[in-house]
């Protein structure tokens, strides 16, 4: 695991802290992209972004809940700062907080510089190395969660008893609902219905009767499918029409 955020960046998209693709005149994050004004030669200025998928809220719940597990991330977290291996947790999750390659960057520029990456996008990326290693949580922010949100939710997994081992814990020993240990389902308005036992909910429902065949099904089945499975259909009759059986 590298030592720096700035060399995980650098390691993913091939940008160096020290790189000078171009000058950024202005830069910017914001949930799922990275926007850089950057000056070029002959004085030309380009707009460069580099476009990120933000995690999911349960993904993010993940995260926190594990670096909330783990001692020295937990401390780190709470006293503002987020250590280079916080990676490595994203990272055992199936997470990527930083992405993994350009493969899974929508990269755009509006120079004409079509044939792969031009240096205004490697300026862009080099401008994002350099300030992870100032405040890391450039990173969290472009992946999708604000500093307070992720201190502050690492802080409540960190209270006892709460976490999502404690909540599966509390859903299985919670009491049964009233009613002498029955629970009682909720009609469609919310208000209570029949009370009904753990026996009556999991039992199978009585099947239904046998239809009633009109008349030489197996006839006009045949007829319609001639020569097909049809043709080992019975002549299907009504029961009281069958005949009798002989003993």
């Amino acid at each position: 695991m590298s030592g720096t955020w700035s060399a995980l960046v650098g390691a993913a998209l091939g940008a160096s802290a020290d790189a000078s693709g171009g000058t950024v005149e202005r830069w910017s994050v914001r949930p799922g992209e990275v926007l850089a004004r950057v000056g070029g030669a002959g004085g030309a200025v380009h707009e460069a972004s580099l476009i990120r998928p933000v995690l999911a809220d349960g993904d993010w719940e993940r995260a926190c809940a594990a670096l909330a597990s783990q001692p020295v991330f937990r401390a780190r977290l709470l006293a503002g700062e987020l250590p280079p291996a916080a990676a490595r947790v994203f990272g055992l999750l199936g997470l990527a907080l930083v992405p993994r390659g350009w493969a899974d960057v929508v990269a755009t520029c509006s120079c004409d510089h079509w044939e792969g990456r031009c240096s205004h996008l490697s300026a862009a990326a080099a401008a994002l190395a350099r300030e992870a290693d100032r405040d890391p949580f450039t990173l969290t922010r472009w992946a999708g969660r604000e500093r307070r949100a992720l201190v502050d939710r690492v802080a409540a997994f960190s209270l006892p008893g709460n976490g999502p081992a404690q909540d599966r814990e509390a859903e299985e020993n919670a009491p049964a609902g009233a009613n002498g240990g029955e629970w009682i389902p909720l009609s469609e308005n919310g208000r209570e219905a029949a009370d009904v036992s753990a026996a009556v909910f999991w039992s199978a429902p009585e099947p239904p009767a046998a239809p009633r065949l009109p008349g030489n099904a197996g006839a006009r089945v045949r007829a319609a499918a001639p020569g097909a499975i049809a043709d080992e259909l019975p002549l299907f009759t009504h029961a009281e029409d069958a005949p009798a059986k002989v003993e």
